[in-house]
């Protein structure tokens, strides 16, 4: 196991797992914009290549270990830091294993729950990246999470969010569990990340063994030009 393929871990997963949605070549890959707004460098320096190959008006979200500096022909919009947790010793609660399989049948649904709770960027095609699953109620998507990111030791599980109206009954807790439970008989470790002001969020994840690994920076980059409007991915961030 190479720990160090959470350093990057886009990149980690782009060049195994993933490597069959990987756009691109040499020391920059990207996922197709349908799935994912996430590009990733083998080394920082190669950002003026993403910034030559970016389109008028095209975003790129880039993680790294440190903060990036922006290069000659983009705008760098958004910058935060995030918090990566891993359980190396995953405890899952003792919950009903029991969720819905969600489909490109729920994807409307799934788009509508993640712009109102804002748990990262979701689009048409975000779906293909790993295996999501729900908990309807009254007819509704209350609850959803799902697998993002796949390094090759590795899955990163995201996109955790509880419709407002749904919230306070373990929702979370309960598709956290399932999940990790099996990434783990995977043989791989479970992880992810979270914004540091989020601490309910936090003891959550701490609860079920994850740990504080390190803190990343998020970068979202824009070649001018175009019109912002038509990122479906901004509005999610």
């Amino acid at each position: 196991m190479k720990i160090t393929e959470l350093d990057n871990p886009a990149w980690s997963a782009l060049t195994s797992r993933h490597a069959h949605l990987a756009i691109g070549d040499g020391p920059v890959r990207r996922y197709p914009a349908e799935v994912s707004p996430f590009a990733a460098l083998e080394t920082p320096d190669a950002l003026p290549i993403l910034a030559e190959r970016m389109a008028e008006g095209e975003t790129a979200v880039l993680w790294s270990p440190e903060e990036l500096e922006t290069p000659d022909g983009l705008d760098l919009l958004v910058h935060f830091p995030i918090l990566q947790m891993a359980a190396f010793d995953f405890r899952p609660a003792n919950v009903a294993d029991e969720a819905e399989p969600l489909t490109l049948a729920n994807v409307d649904e799934m788009i509508s729950l993640t712009t109102l709770m804002k748990p990262g960027p979701f689009g048409q095609r975000t779906i293909e990246m790993g295996s999501y699953i729900g908990i309807f109620e009254e007819g509704r998507l209350a609850a959803m999470a799902g697998e993002r990111m796949k390094p090759a030791d590795f899955t990163e599980i995201s996109a955790i969010c509880v419709h407002p109206d749904f919230q306070g009954r373990g929702h979370a807790r309960r598709l956290t569990s399932i999940l990790g439970k099996r990434i783990v008989s995977d043989g791989r470790v479970p992880f992810l990340n979270v914004l540091p002001e989020n601490t309910a969020a936090i003891e959550l994840y701490e609860s079920l063994g994850f740990t504080l690994r390190r803190r990343l920076h998020v970068h979202l980059f824009r070649r001018p030009g175009g019109d912002m409007a038509d990122d479906p991915f901004f509005s999610s961030l």
